[in-house]
């Protein structure tokens, strides 16, 4: 049986060196922390940038908000305007419309046209024009009189 022990292959070693081995007392080696540093620093330089991105889109939607409220305010103004003059033109068109019926009633007081051609046919007929005043005949037959008063 000895000489089966001695043909046998050692027991590998085992690679952890940090570790105490019975009956071995070694000192702990430091373990290697530059990784994670190295990690830990690219994570907050990561972190650092998203946070500034963040703060850049926080920005860009206030000043966005902040336009947005001013040009609401704006229109509103404007809004408000345009109610005012559609208010005035509806007045301004009442008004034209009560004048444009007072025109047509007027209107339809207003003799037609056929109207007046018979009246000037009539007046054309009657010769006006040769009419006499009162104070006309009246010199005249004053006129008359005299001549038979002289003739007598």
């Amino acid at each position: 049986m000895a000489e089966q022990m001695s043909t046998l292959p050692p027991p590998p070693k085992k690679q952890h060196e940090g570790i105490l081995k019975f009956g071995h007392q070694q000192q702990p080696e430091a373990p290697d922390f530059s990784g994670v540093t190295a990690d830990v620093n690219t994570l907050s330089r990561r972190l650092r940038l998203l946070e500034e991105g963040f703060t850049n889109i926080r920005r860009f939607f206030q000043i966005s908000e902040e336009s947005i409220i001013a040009k609401n305010r704006h229109f509103s103004a404007e809004v408000k305007t345009m109610a005012s003059d559609i208010i005035e033109i509806r007045k301004e068109l009442q008004d034209v419309r009560d004048k444009l019926l007072l025109v047509i009633r007027e209107l339809q007081t207003v003799a037609r046209k056929e109207e007046v051609k018979v009246l000037e046919k009539y007046i054309n007929l009657w010769n006006p024009i040769k009419f006499v005043s009162q104070n006309e005949v009246e010199q005249i037959i004053n006129e008359v009189l005299e001549k038979r008063q002289n003739i007598k």
